[in-house]
């Protein structure tokens, strides 16, 4: 039996109009994202790397094609619809976390269990596992503006997880890092992925991250250049052994 894709993008079109141009930014996209991939979608600024995120994400409707996700086509729900299977099915990291300027480390993590009707004292509990996963424990009471960028993060990331999405997707996550910051999150974000099992989607614009991924999207002009699934290249022995003796 044939596995299924969790995400399955089918011929989407985007454009966007500037002045009375309209400008094509997605460019006929097809693309299959399996449960427990890690994809990263490369390729220079203004590609169209973060359109494509948000079409997935139910924020950018497309012009035409389609995107399912579970076998669902999020453009067909309405826009509440859109928003609650938003809130279900992703976690979200972006470059530049938008914080509740009220509520400290643990409450932001803890935000959108909130939101999912959990009581506070529930929620706080479960927020503290995760900061103590991402090694954010030590700074609960302070606000996330008081922390350093590569600790933000890891703040985002424990709230992206809190509520046990099964996908997770992130826009630049790393953009605003120093290099041992942006590599600590990037074996953050594998962790995820090797341990957890999160189909995880990445958008950058840079290649050294290629190694941390099991599929690479390469992205010009508003097209998929290029898919690389690393995963087909990772014979092992005893596969290659029942090859020669065939």
């Amino acid at each position: 039996m044939h596995k299924q894709p969790i995400i399955k993008i089918e011929n989407i079109k985007k454009s966007f109009k500037v002045g009375k141009n309209l400008i094509p930014v997605l460019k006929d996209i097809n693309l299959d994202v399996f449960p427990g991939e890690f994809s990263l979608i490369t390729g220079p600024s203004g590609c169209g790397k973060s359109t494509l995120l948000n079409t997935i994400l139910g924020l950018e409707k497309p012009d035409s094609g389609r995107v399912l996700v579970e076998n669902k086509d999020i453009y067909q729900k309405k826009e509440d619809q859109i928003a609650k299977f938003r809130h279900q099915k992703f976690g979200i990291v972006y470059q530049q976390s938008n914080w509740i300027r009220s509520l400290n480390v643990i409450e932001n993590i803890a935000f959108p269990l909130y939101l999912s009707g959990l009581s506070e004292k529930k929620a706080i509990l479960k927020a503290k596992e995760y900061a103590e996963l991402f090694k954010v424990i030590e700074f609960e009471k302070y606000h996330p503006l008081e922390l350093s960028g590569g600790q933000q993060q890891r703040v985002a990331i424990a709230r992206a997880l809190v509520t046990e999405p099964k996908i997770i997707l992130a826009d630049e996550p790393t953009g605003s890092l120093d290099s041992t910051a942006a590599a600590d999150i990037m074996y953050a974000f594998k962790f995820l992925s090797d341990e957890f099992k999160k189909t995880i989607i990445l958008v950058t614009h840079n290649p050294e991250y290629d190694s941390y991924a099991t599929m690479i999207v390469k992205m010009m002009d508003g097209q998929i250049k290029s898919v690389k699934d690393k995963k087909i290249h990772n014979i092992s022995e005893d596969e290659i052994k029942n090859v020669v003796q065939l």
